[in-house]
């Protein structure tokens, strides 16, 4: 079913922007009250090397460059923090729901407002859209990509195509995953072909014959819109290159055109190779699908039960339950479950953050299937089935009321918790913003050595920078970090925003006659500087004590703070 005119409400639009309001809000409010996972942490403060070195080059480790770059604008403009690190993020995944308008001559009036709700308020959805990662922003940026291009397909205005162009290309910017979305795409047109041949009774004969009339219209409308396609395409092309080029070779085209065509092959090729070698590595290969699908959907029974549940009643109801089946329904379906299957043979970590790519588009069919359960009770009443109503409203209330539970559990009440199913591994634990805002005061208020990490783990070069400028014009940007770096985090993180001088001993004997300010340790290094400290008779360290993992009690943070440089720092 397709609608012959944009007709819907605007009751319905206002309900759309009110829910993307109130989508805003849920994201943005005390967005920078989790410590910063590792990963976080890590990209975040290689941004601000970065933006120290006016310098930049494609890494696969930390994915693309979307987020690197335009966090480098954000950090400049209001500062590095908790707060503004995830915020592009954030309003991203809060204007999601504004994209449910994009396919509202697809969908019932009913069933935009669905699709609006559930973008807003899923909480594997919700949780991520808090968090400095690119899945959210993959999935957002191709979202919007098929409701832009699905309305050039309604209206034929070439002005559709070009503005689809514009979040495709930058979803390629954020990460490698990006290619899995044209699969998916493929395998779902595929199976909406078959569907439609068997709806409509196709023989194996007329089979044929049907797809290639399929294909002659294809191709008829491709060669009437081609000046738009090149266009759009043209548009896609130039907005990868700038972002995937090395910075600030681009910026020196202006000076140097003749550079042009080796920044384009930097961009392009020299991308692929770096794409290319990660891929093929043993860590991204060399895990078990079964247990990695296993956990992706433990993930969707645990945070993603009413859009998988009303997904699959969506889909069962445009499929069987009309006579003319919705090719987006299905369409939407089959990507988000080639995503579910998908994921796990491809990436190498086994997280929730991957069951975004599958929710965001499960939720057309979902809100099919909320649709489906509005109809009824609608019909319910119209007959005087009193049951029937009540079962309705029983559905969407135990729904609506379970789905705000568990976004309101993960994403608000334990962020943090071993127990909460979207917490990676790699985030630390406990209420540790109150000691490092007392870390960053207290190196903010001296001058000279500020912080003090102490033991093998945290081994390291003294400043722990990953990259340097070479000293001819160039840049080393794409060596590894140093041994032991990743240990600290995510302090290097929260200490380069203060400018905080650091470094590192290993023994006892190398700690210099005065202590600085703060001090970083494992608890199983600290038993030798908790003596010292006694030996020194200084009294005046406060300990604390952090998980740095969810699960590993071996590495529990301790951090002394010496507390008399705290309150100079107040002053």
């Amino acid at each position: 079913m397709r609608r012959s005119r944009d007709d819907s409400s605007p009751r319905v639009a206002a309900a759309v922007v009110a829910v993307t309001a109130a989508a805003l809000l849920a994201r943005l409010w005390a967005l920078g009250w989790r410590v910063a996972h590792q990963d976080e942490a890590r990209v975040a403060d290689w941004t601000l090397q970065y933006m120290d070195l006016g310098a930049w080059q494609y890494r696969p480790i930390i994915h693309g460059p979307f987020l690197p770059h335009v966090n480098g604008v954000v950090f400049d403009v209001f500062g590095a923090t908790d707060f503004t690190m995830r915020l592009v993020v954030a309003v991203v995944g809060g204007l999601l729901p504004l994209t449910a308008w994009l396919y509202r001559t697809r969908l019932s009036d009913v069933e935009v407002g669905a699709l609006a709700v559930l973008l807003a308020a899923n909480p594997v959805v919700l949780y991520y859209s808090r968090f400095m990662r690119n899945d959210l922003l993959l999935a957002g940026f191709m979202f919007t990509a098929v409701g832009l291009f699905v309305r050039f397909l309604d209206t034929h205005r070439a002005r559709y195509l070009y503005a689809s162009a514009i979040p495709f290309a930058l979803a390629f910017t954020t990460k490698e995953n990006s290619l899995l979305y044209p699969l998916c795409w493929l395998g779902a047109l595929a199976l909406v072909t078959d569907d439609r041949m068997a709806v409509a009774g196709a023989t194996d004969t007329s089979r044929l014959a049907v797809a290639r009339r399929a294909a002659a219209r294809i191709r008829h409308r491709a060669w009437r819109a081609k000046a738009a396609l090149a266009g759009s395409a043209l548009t896609a092309a130039v907005i990868v290159v700038s972002f995937y080029a090395p910075k600030p070779d681009l910026y020196r085209l202006f000076e140097q055109p003749g550079r042009a065509p080796a920044v384009l092959e930097a961009a392009t090729i020299g991308t692929y190779h770096e794409f290319a070698a990660l891929w093929a590595s043993t860590s991204t290969v060399a895990h078990s699908y079964v247990a990695f699908l296993s956990h992706d959907l433990s993930v969707l029974v645990a945070c993603g039960t009413v859009v998988s549940v009303a997904a699959v009643v969506g889909y069962l109801a445009n499929r069987y339950a009309t006579e003319t089946p919705r090719p987006l329904v299905s369409f939407a379906f089959y990507w988000g479950v080639f995503s579910v299957l998908g994921y796990p043979a491809v990436v190498d970590i086994a997280a929730a953050w991957t069951a975004v790519n599958a929710l965001v588009p499960l939720a057309i069919p979902a809100a099919v299937g909320v649709g489906a359960v509005v109809r009824y009770g609608r019909r319910g009443a119209a007959a005087g089935d009193t049951a029937a109503v009540r079962l309705a409203v029983t559905v969407l209330v135990v729904s609506a009321a379970g789905m705000g539970a568990v976004a309101a559990e993960t994403t608000y009440a334990h962020p943090q918790s071993p127990s909460n199913p979207l917490v990676q591994y790699a985030q630390p634990g406990g209420t540790m913003q109150p000691t490092i805002d007392d870390i960053q005061r207290a190196a903010t208020a001296t001058s000279g050595l500020d912080v003090l990490y102490y033991g093998d783990s945290n081994d390291t070069a003294d400043d722990g920078l990953e990259f340097s400028d070479a000293g001819d014009g160039t840049f080393n940007l794409t060596t590894g970090p140093p041994s032991g770096w990743h240990d600290r985090l995510p302090f290097p993180w929260y200490l380069s925003q203060v400018g905080a001088n650091a470094t590192t001993v290993q023994t006892a004997a190398e700690v210099p006659d005065t202590l600085p300010p703060v001090v970083i340790s494992v608890v199983s290094e600290e038993d030798d500087f908790a003596a010292l400290l006694a030996a020194a008779d200084n009294s005046h360290y406060e300990r604390h004590t952090y998980p740095r993992y969810l699960t590993d009690g071996h590495n529990t943070l301790v951090i002394y703070v010496d507390t008399t440089a705290v309150p100079a720092a107040q002053q």
